[in-house]
C-alpha cells in the first residue's frame, strides 16, 4: 500500500509541476516614418510586465517578446500559432499588447456578417499598419482586428483546457473619437477611426452575430480554457500613457505592474482589476478601464473562489485635485437604499479592521458621495460596508390573506408579522401594494406573494412546515425591493439636461401609417432610431417597458459592455428589433436613458459584478425620493460635486394579438 501511495505522490507532483507559464508580450513603439503614426513609450512597457510575471513564476526563456518591426501582423498571428504549440493542458498564458489601436469599419463574412453593434472593428495597430485608407494602396489589411485574435485565442484556449488559464492585456487605444488635444498627453490610438469605403457602415448590424461573438468570451465549456481580458480604456476612448519616475508608459502596463506587487496569494483577477483600476484612475480620472471574463479565477491559476459580494469606492470625485482626499464616490445610491446621512466603514482588501469610518453626505438615484474621518489615496483600492440602509421615499404595503383555517397559516402569519417589522418601508394594510396569501392546492400549500395586477412576484411551496426559511425570507424581501425599483424606472418622468438634443422613434419594417400611433403584433419587425443632435458623444441606455408592466434592459444587451453603447455627436443610431413573443397586448415603451459617461442599470436587478466602472446619473424631477443632507458633522465639503447631466425621452407603440 505504501508502494502505491508513494507512486500516486510522485504521479500528482510530475502532474503540478508540469504545468507552464508562457507569456508573449507585443510592444510597437516605433512606427516607419512613412506611416506617419506617431511614436509612444511601448517598449518601457516590456521590463514592467516582465518584472511582474518573472515575480509570479515566469521564466525568463517562457516569456517570447515581439519589438517595433518584429511585431507585424504576419509576426503576432506567427507567434501566437507558436505559443499555442507551445502550451500543453492546464498551463498558464498571458499575453500583453502594447501599440497603438484604431476603431475599423466591420468587415462582412459569410458566415456572420457584420457582428459589432456600433458597426466598428476594434483593431491593434502592428507595425506594417498604416493609420489611413488608399483606394490604390492600403486597405486596412494589416490592422489586427479582433476577429482575426479570436480563433488564434480560442485554438490555445482549447489547448489549455478547463484546468489553465489565459490573461490577455490590451495597453492600447480601442477608439479614436476623442478631439481633445494629444501634443501634450500621449494617447495609444489613432485620432479618428479608419475609413473603409468597401466595408460601409451598414444601419443595420447582426446581432445574432454579436451574440454569437460575445459568447467567445463567456464560454463556460468544460473543455476551454477561461480568458480574461483587462483593456486600458473603454472601446470609445483614447489611453493615455502615464509618467512615472521621469520614463513614459503605459497607464494599464504600470497599473498591472502595480497592482500585483501588491497582491497577496489567492487572490482574483477581479480584485487585480479594481486594483488596476484605482491606480489607472487615479492618473487619468476620466479613463474606464473594462474587463472581460470569468473574474473569479485565481489569478495565473486553473482555480477559482466563490463568488463575494465587494463594493469598492472611488476615492475623489470629478474635478477634485491631489493624490489624496477625504470624499469619495460609490455606485450605489437611493436605488440600493442608500440615504444621506447613512454610515460606513472602509476597508483595504484583505483586512478585517476597518480603516476608516464615513458618513454619506449627498445621494442621488445611482451615486452616493461620502466624507471618510482621514484622507483616503487616490491610486489605493478600498472596500466600503454600509451599516445601515435607508429606504427614502419608497414604501410598500401588503396584505396578508391567510384565510385558510388550520395552526400551520396562523403561525406563519404571526412570523411574517414579525419578520417584516424591521423594514421600515414595509407595513401591513388591508389597501395594499401587494397580496400575501397561503392556499393548498391539490394538497399542497403554498404562499404565494402577488401585486395588485395579480402578478406573482414571489412564491414558496410549504410542504408540511409552519414557517419560512431564512432564505426563503431573504428571497421576499429582495423580490420586494425589485418590483419596487421597476416602478421607480417604470415612472420616471422625461427630461433632463441632454433630452433635448436627443429625439428617438420606432419605425416598422412594414409599411405604416405615419399619422397613426404604431401598431405592431407578435414577432414583427422594428427599428428604434436614436438621434443625438449635440456637439458630444453621450452614451445610451434602452429600458423596455412591457403592457404588463414588466421591465427589460434591451442595451446594454445581455454582458456586453455599456461603453460600447454611443451615438457619435450629431449621429444617430440604428438599433434592429422584434417584438417578443412574450408581449401581451397592449401599450410597449422603450424609455431612452443618455449620459455623458457609461452607466449600467443592470446591476440594480442582477447580483452581477460590473467589468467596468459604471458612473451614475441623477435623474431630474425625481419625486418618488427624499434627498435629505444629514445631520452628522464631517470634515470635507460635497457641495461642489456636480450631478451628472442625463436625458430621459420615451417612445412607444401598441401590440395587438394576431
Amino acid at each position: 500500500m505504501k508502494y502505491l501511495q508513494i507512486l500516486f505522490l510522485l504521479f500528482f507532483c510530475c502532474k503540478v509541476f508540469s504545468q507552464n507559464k508562457l507569456a508573449l508580450i507585443v510592444a510597437v513603439g516605433d512606427y516607419p516614418p512613412a506611416s506617419k503614426i506617431k511614436p509612444i513609450a511601448s517598449v518601457n512597457d516590456i521590463k514592467y510586465i516582465k518584472a511582474a510575471l518573472q515575480k509570479n513564476g515566469f521564466t525568463e526563456k517562457n516569456i517570447d517578446t515581439l519589438v517595433n518591426s518584429q511585431a507585424t501582423k504576419a509576426g503576432i498571428l506567427k507567434s501566437l500559432d507558436q505559443l499555442d504549440e507551445k502550451a500543453k493542458k492546464n498551463d498558464i498564458v498571458v499575453i500583453h499588447f502594447s501599440c497603438h489601436g484604431q476603431q475599423i469599419r466591420d468587415q462582412k463574412t459569410v458566415a456572420e456578417g457584420k457582428d459589432e453593434d456600433d458597426g466598428y472593428d476594434e483593431a491593434l495597430v502592428p507595425y506594417d499598419a498604416l493609420p489611413k485608407y488608399n483606394p490604390t494602396g492600403y486597405h486596412g489589411e494589416n490592422h489586427l482586428r479582433d476577429d482575426d485574435l479570436y480563433p488564434k485565442l480560442a485554438a490555445i484556449r482549447q489547448k489549455l483546457g478547463a484546468g489553465g488559464s489565459m490573461l490577455v492585456m490590451i495597453d492600447a487605444c480601442h477608439s479614436g473619437t476623442a478631439t481633445r488635444d494629444e501634443t501634450f498627453a500621449v494617447t495609444r490610438g489613432e485620432p479618428i477611426p479608419f475609413p473603409d469605403p468597401e466595408n460601409p457602415l451598414d444601419s443595420v448590424i447582426n446581432l445574432s452575430a454579436a451574440e454569437a461573438k460575445q459568447g467567445f468570451f463567456e464560454a463556460n465549456q468544460d473543455s476551454v480554457s477561461n480568458m480574461v481580458v483587462i483593456s486600458a480604456s473603454s472601446p470609445h476612448q483614447v489611453n493615455k500613457q502615464v509618467i512615472i519616475n521621469g520614463e513614459e508608459l503605459g497607464s494599464l502596463s504600470y497599473s498591472f505592474y502595480k497592482a500585483l506587487n501588491e497582491m497577496n496569494p489567492g487572490s482574483t483577477y477581479g480584485l487585480l482589476f479594481q486594483k488596476i483600476r484605482a491606480s489607472i484612475q487615479a492618473y487619468i480620472p476620466e479613463q474606464l478601464p473594462m474587463i472581460e471574463g470569468n473574474q473569479q479565477q485565481i489569478i495565473f491559476s486553473g482555480k477559482y473562489k466563490t463568488k463575494e459580494d465587494k463594493d469598492y469606492i472611488r476615492v475623489g470625485y470629478e474635478g477634485s485635485a491631489g493624490n489624496m482626499d477625504s470624499v469619495f464616490t460609490i455606485e450605489k445610491g437611493l436605488m440600493d437604499n442608500i440615504g444621506a446621512g447613512n454610515t460606513c466603514k472602509i476597508y483595504k482588501p484583505g483586512s478585517a479592521q476597518p480603516y476608516a469610518t464615513a458618513v454619506i453626505r449627498k445621494v442621488e438615484t445611482f451615486r452616493s458621495i461620502g466624507v471618510a474621518d482621514k484622507e483616503l489615496q487616490k491610486n489605493e483600492l478600498y472596500e466600503y460596508k454600509m451599516e445601515e440602509e435607508n429606504y427614502g421615499g419608497l414604501q410598500a404595503f401588503i396584505k396578508l390573506n391567510f384565510s385558510e383555517a388550520g395552526k400551520t397559516s396562523k403561525k406563519i402569519e404571526k412570523q411574517i408579522t414579525q419578520f417584516i417589522k424591521p423594514y421600515s418601508f414595509l407595513s401591513i394594510a388591508d389597501k395594499a401594494d401587494f397580496q400575501l396569501e397561503i392556499k393548498s392546492t391539490n394538497g399542497e400549500k403554498t404562499a404565494t406573494l402577488t401585486d395588485r395586477n395579480n402578478k406573482k412576484i414571489w412564491n414558496t411551496y410549504l410542504e408540511n412546515r409552519d414557517s419560512l426559511s431564512a432564505e426563503e425570507k431573504k428571497q421576499l424581501i429582495y423580490d420586494i425591493k425589485k418590483e419596487l425599483r421597476i416602478k421607480y424606472l417604470r415612472t420616471m418622468p422625461d427630461g433632463g439636461d441632454l433630452a433635448p438634443f436627443i429625439s428617438a422613434a420606432v419605425v416598422p419594417a412594414k409599411a405604416y401609417d405615419s399619422t397613426q400611433q404604431t401598431t405592431l403584433n407578435i414577432g414583427d419587425i422594428y427599428s428604434l432610431h436614436i438621434r443625438n443632435n449635440s456637439n458630444q458623444n453621450l452614451y445610451y441606455t434602452v429600458l423596455d417597458i412591457y403592457p404588463d408592466n414588466t421591465v427589460d434592459i434591451l442595451y446594454p444587451y445581455k454582458s456586453k459592455e455599456p461603453a460600447d453603447y454611443i451615438i457619435n455627436k450629431n449621429s444617430s443610431v440604428v438599433r434592429k428589433l422584434a417584438v417578443s413573443s412574450e408581449s401581451p397586448a397592449g401599450v410597449e415603451f422603450l424609455k431612452i436613458i443618455v449620459s455623458k459617461e457609461p452607466m449600467d442599470l443592470r446591476s440594480v436587478f442582477e447580483k452581477r459584478v460590473t467589468r467596468g466602472e459604471m458612473q451614475p446619473f441623477q435623474v431630474v424631477l425625481d419625486d418618488l425620493f427624499s434627498d435629505k443632507e444629514g445631520a452628522v458633522s464631517t470634515r470635507g465639503d460635497v457641495s461642489s460635486v456636480k450631478a451628472q447631466e442625463i436625458g430621459i425621452i420615451s417612445v412607444s407603440f401598441i401590440i395587438k394579438k394576431q
